[in-house]
């Protein structure tokens, strides 16, 4: 088995071993070196923000310590149960403001320094409340419908844990109308006899901007904290607006495990997540900063050595094409006129160039393409001559019966009939043999076809009788198209003698011509006896001469595709005791050819 060598250009080898030989190493170099660095710097940024972490963490918790002391402390006092039953058991108006007024300085006492408490609202188990607002001012509307509060989950949860304060983020307080995502909400379900309280659950609204301050005073102007709870319920968000759809999926990310980081993608940009867990609680700390924040260093030093290796390889680049240049330039020129002369074209357009042997290939090359267009010249020229004499000799057969029939039919005329149908059968047959033996060239147009057509017919219609009858059809548009001589003759004549022979009904020839896009294309239909195949295959390759001028169906077949090519001619279509089709397909030409061969000499 033979193997085929693949033959490279010597570009594409200088090109080859300029890319494996200094692009691939810099390439090479410049991304290990990039990974490592990043690898570093990643490290690094990952132990700071741990340490930052831990410090965020501890600060957190110790305010979430604080609040649930407060909480607890309130809600452990006998003193203010006993307000806030008393307050719920009394129904006179005095007695109720003056509860109302204990209720509130004892809350006072434990609030005054923890200004971040909204408000307190003492539930009831029979469905009423108490509301206590915080002696601080607050944007916020803090007020809730006692009733749905205790539809929600988390009022449930607090009753399931009972004497436990139960701290709730911003996703468990669907109740309190604010857009300040550093809303925090506690219960607690205090633990005392129903005879002694009838506070079922004190809820409190916090304002933690401790926490705020916490997280933003450690992070910078791209980064955001997320605090969960040991449910994974946000309690906690510092991200900015743009940022928040992170939360979802970082949390669902950072759930698993107790610590680590990783790299996510949000609305098209990439972030870097680490998350802690604190030591005291169940709550997770989640630090997330965008990924090019990070490695913005990385890619200044990346871009540098890339713009460094991009320029000595341009330099490299145009000398080595200067170099090449004087060799292969020359080499591919005379490539590219091999092509086009395979091609067929032998518009040669080569300037000789390079060195000796290069310049003596290009005119050796030159000389032969001279060569080669000379001889195609002569070629053409005596097929030309060949294609004429056939031409010549086709239309200059005479068939001698058709002339001994003919007259024999004039002589019985002139002794039967009278002398003017003899003059009109005689004018009839000078003028169809005028335009038979006519040498001014020989091309004719569709209209005098048509004219020397119905001479013809004349004399077949007198020589046969009144048994035939011919009908026209012809566009305008054709009729000075020009075709060549004696076209229909034959085939009419075929019609006449052969398709009526034996036929007692009147014979009708339907003789039609229309343009069909860029051709002519004639059509003659008769009534006749019709063919078998076989014999419509014979009939396209017998050439008798049997006819007014010799020319038989196979002959104007044959004159068809020699002046215009195999994609013309006659098509045949027949089927016995119905008839026969004959289909010519022409070129439509609306000048005479003979001129134009006579004008370009």
């Amino acid at each position: 088995m033979r193997i085929f060598r693949k033959r490279w250009p010597i570009t594409s080898i200088l090109y080859v071993m300029f890319f494996c030989v200094i692009v691939m190493p810099i390439v090479l170099v410049a991304s290990l070196s990039l990974r490592a660095y990043t690898d570093i710097l990643l490290t690094n940024i990952t132990s700071r923000t741990m340490q930052t972490l831990e410090q965020v963490s501890y600060s957190i918790d110790q305010e979430k310590s604080r609040y649930i002391r407060t909480v607890a402390a309130i809600a452990t006092d006998s003193n203010v149960i006993s307000l806030a039953t008393s307050f719920h058991r009394s129904a006179d108006s005095n007695t109720l403001f003056n509860y109302s007024i204990q209720l509130e300085n004892q809350l006072k006492n434990y609030l005054h320094d923890m200004p971040d408490v909204v408000s307190a609202m003492f539930v009831y188990r029979d469905g009423d409340a108490y509301f206590f607002e915080g002696t601080h001012f607050h944007n916020i509307n803090t007020r809730v419908n006692e009733e749905l509060l205790k539809a929600t989950p988390l009022y449930k949860k607090a009753l399931q844990n009972q004497g436990r304060v139960l701290l709730f983020g911003s996703e468990e307080n669907k109740l309190i109308e604010s857009n300040d995502k550093y809303i925090l909400s506690a219960a607690i379900a205090p633990k005392y006899a129903s005879s002694f309280n009838d506070v079922e659950m004190i809820y409190f609204v916090i304002q933690a901007k401790s926490f705020e301050n916490l997280a933003e005073s450690s992070s910078n102007q791209n980064g955001s904290f997320i605090v969960l709870d040991g449910d994974g319920n946000i309690m906690l968000d510092t991200s900015a607006d743009k940022m928040q759809s992170i939360e979802k999926q970082t949390v669902g990310q950072a759930q698993d495990k107790k610590n680590g980081n990783f790299r996510t993608v949000v609305n098209g940009e990439e972030m870097f997540v680490t998350f802690l867990t604190m030591e005291r609680t169940e709550w997770k700390i989640i630090y997330v900063t965008p990924y090019d924040q990070m490695t913005a260093e990385v890619k200044q030093i990346y871009k540098f050595i890339m713009g460094v290796s991009a320029a000595g390889l341009v330099i490299f680049l145009l000398v080595s094409f200067f170099l090449v240049r004087s060799i292969v330039g020359p080499i591919k020129s005379l490539i590219l006129q091999m092509n086009k002369m395979k091609s067929g074209s032998f518009n040669i357009d080569l300037e000789l160039s390079g060195p000796l042997e290069i310049y003596s290939l290009g005119k050796t090359f030159q000389n032969m393409t001279m060569r080669m267009k000379e001889l195609i010249v002569e070629k053409r020229e005596q097929e030309q001559l060949k294609n004429r004499a056939e031409l010549d000799a086709l239309q200059s057969q005479i068939n001698p019966h058709f002339l001994v029939n003919t007259l024999n039919a004039i002589k019985i005329m002139a002794m039967l009939a009278k002398a003017t149908n003899l003059v009109e059968m005689t004018d009839s047959l000078i003028k169809l043999l005028s335009s038979t033996f006519h040498r001014g060239g020989s091309y004719i147009q569709v209209f005098d076809e048509m004219q020397s057509l119905e001479k013809y017919i004349h004399i077949m219609k007198v020589r046969y009788g009144d048994r035939f009858k011919v009908e026209y059809d012809i566009d305008e548009r054709v009729t000075e198209a020009y075709i060549l001589k004696l076209l229909l003759q034959p085939i009419v004549e075929n019609a006449i003698i052969h398709g009526f022979y034996g036929k007692e009904a009147m014979g009708i020839v339907k003789i039609k011509c229309e343009k069909q896009l860029d051709q002519l294309v004639i059509t003659i239909t008769d009534n006749g006896k019709g063919m078998e195949q076989r014999t419509r295959g014979t009939l396209l390759q017998e050439k008798k001469v049997e006819s007014l001028c010799g020319i038989g169906i196979a002959n104007v077949n044959d004159r068809i595709r020699l002046n215009y090519g195999e994609p013309y001619g006659l098509t045949i279509h027949s089927e016995l005791e119905v008839g026969t089709v004959v289909i010519v397909t022409l070129p439509l030409l609306a000048s005479n050819p003979d001129q134009q061969s006579k004008e370009r000499r």
